[in-house]
């Protein structure tokens, strides 16, 4: 499991959030790489569940992923989702 900060957009290349956590797995099935994890965010990001967004990792790895899920996290205050993503194509 690794940790990465990210920034995400939207499908028209809008700025969705910056600066927020994601924990991300990749497995290897049947031949082909996944990739899937979970973007802790505050409860106001407008990631909505079965929308398509585009990710860029710290480390400069880009990829489409869709909205699996959104759930309560607590953190500071109570405010943050832990939204579980699922990547729709090659992370690069």
């Amino acid at each position: 499991m690794a940790f990465h900060r990210c920034t995400i957009h939207d499908a028209t290349g809008t700025l969705v959030c910056e600066n927020v956590s994601l924990t991300l797995e990749e497995a290897e099935r049947s031949g082909a790489v996944e990739w899937y994890g979970t973007v802790s965010v505050s409860h106001t990001t407008p990631l909505m569940p079965g929308s398509t967004y585009r990710i860029v990792l710290d480390n400069g790895r880009t990829g489409e992923f869709e909205v699996r899920r959104n759930t309560m996290a607590g953190g500071e205050r109570g405010t943050e989702r832990a939204v579980a993503i699922c990547g729709t194509g090659k992370l690069v």
